[in-house]
């Protein structure tokens, strides 16, 4: 590939800058609401303008590209604690008005966020988990790298909440990981209190635990008691979030419906070119499944991988309906069910309400 089409395919994974650089842009100019209205009516747009992922479409990186893509996330960190950093000291001048208009645009951007956090957490220098780990701290989840390891080595477990079960809502999936991610963490039994030499994962997540609590003594700093509600209130919409995402991933293609072929980790996939920059490639989520190691520059889009109907931000707030939820997404699980290797997809449209019954003639990937 020339060069120039490298550099071009390169400059696309930098739209993770924008959304915090709208959140900063919105409380400077007064227009709180400026990174959430941004993020839920232009982000999923975009997929009509950028394109789609091919199956294997997958660039050979020239060695100095890949070099600038490896190093993006740990400028997106430093990135991250400079926009909180100004955020912060504006609240500290005025006042704290549309307190809910920033605690979405806060919101948004603190949830993509995970997603760097995400792809740090998994590689394998040591600094680079680190540094995962404390961006998962100040986006409101610390216990991001705890249990999302664990997540990788039960796949397909229902019983345990890593996948959820067919018949479940989005909210009671949520709530039943949550409490059990949250009691495995800081319970009362929980190795987090043992004063003994902590392992890795324990060090972890007691270093995310410290820039959460970090995060919030400044935010109470900057706003009082203001400044910490919207700080807690934000996290735990980024971890209710975090959730809602999972249950998009996984659901239906758990142990309950795939019975012991669930335990290849199954996941549902998107291949919109802006989704996958933005989050890192996330969203070819069956791919990282396979190997969880290999960077997200360079993981492509499975060719016989079960395909969402629509993008994150929309099935995001679909997900919050069950019967709705049901009637979109399930067509498309016994489509993927009956032909594997002809996944269906929304193409560059915003999204793919599919019939009950989808012709097989219709089913090829656009």
């Amino acid at each position: 590939m020339d060069t120039w089409k490298q550099w071009a395919l390169a400059l696309g994974y930098t739209s993770i800058f924008v959304t915090p650089a709208l959140l900063l842009a919105g409380v400077w100019l007064d227009v709180p609401a400026l990174a959430f209205a941004a993020v839920m009516l232009v982000y999923p747009g975009l997929r009509c303008f950028v394109g789609c992922v091919r199956p294997g479409d997958t660039p050979l990186w020239r060695e100095d590209t890949a070099t600038v893509l490896d190093r993006l996330p740990i400028v997106y960190a430093m990135l991250l604690v400079a926009v909180i950093g100004l955020m912060l000291r504006h609240l500290a001048a005025g006042n704290a008005l549309a307190g809910l208009a920033v605690g979405l645009s806060l919101w948004v951007t603190l949830l993509f966020a995970t997603c760097v956090a995400h792809e740090l957490i998994h590689r394998q220098g040591a600094l680079d988990r680190a540094l995962g780990q404390c961006v998962a701290g100040i986006a409101g989840y610390p216990v991001l790298g705890l249990e999302h390891l664990a997540h990788h080595a039960r796949a397909g477990d229902t019983r345990r909440a890593e996948w959820p079960r067919v018949d479940e809502a989005a909210w009671c999936f949520a709530t039943r990981r949550l409490a059990r991610i949250v009691a495995g963490a800081y319970g009362s039994t929980s190795p987090f209190w043992n004063r003994r030499s902590p392992g890795p994962a324990l060090r972890g997540v007691r270093l995310a635990t410290a820039m959460w609590m970090t995060t919030l003594l400044l935010f109470w700093h900057a706003a009082g008691l203001a400044g910490v509600m919207l700080y807690a209130v934000v996290s735990a919409a980024v971890a209710l979030g975090v959730q809602l995402i999972n249950y998009i991933q996984h659901w239906g293609l758990g142990d309950d419906r795939l019975g012991s072929r669930a335990a290849e980790g199954h996941a549902w996939e998107d291949d919109c070119r802006f989704q996958a920059w933005v989050t890192l490639g996330i969203s070819l989520h069956r791919a990282h499944h396979r190997d969880i190691r290999r960077p997200y520059y360079r993981i492509a889009l499975e060719s016989d991988s079960p395909r969402l109907p629509a993008g994150y931000l929309v099935l995001m707030v679909l997900c919050l309906f069950p019967a709705l939820w049901r009637r979109v997404m399930l067509p498309a699980l016994e489509h993927w069910e009956r032909h594997p290797q002809l996944p269906r997809s929304p193409g560059r449209r915003l999204h793919c309400f599919a019939p009950p019954h989808p012709s097989p003639m219709h089913s090829v990937n656009r």
